[in-house]
């Protein structure tokens, strides 16, 4: 008879200087007002807004931040929003990159 209500927008909060270790699974975008690494053995299907974003793992998506790494066994696939790419030796980049200063960092949101 009584439903129990679902949020219309769920968010998840994690603590600014709060590491996590070991198998995060979610489903969604991530929204960073700081930085993102993306470590050897990680995936991400999604897009991604953060500051920096460091990928040594796999990402397929969007990204949208001022500045991408791509390390040497990281993988992205999609269309790169930024103003600065840097891919050191043997990382792939298969996508679009989209040179276009960001309007708002996620810190001015």
């Amino acid at each position: 008879m009584f439903r129990q209500k679902q949020p219309a927008n769920p968010l998840s909060f994690i603590a600014q200087e709060c590491h996590l270790t070991g198998k995060l699974i979610f489903s969604g975008d991530v929204k960073a007002q700081g930085n993102v690494t993306i470590e050897p053995n990680g995936t991400v299907d999604g897009d991604i807004l953060c500051r920096e974003l460091m990928i040594a793992g796999q990402l397929a998506g969007k990204a949208r931040c001022k500045k991408i790494t791509l390390h040497e066994q990281g993988i992205f696939e999609g269309d790169a929003y930024c103003e600065n790419i840097e891919i050191l030796d043997g990382g792939q980049f298969l996508g679009y990159r989209h040179r276009e200063p960001l309007t708002k960092t996620p810190s001015e949101s």
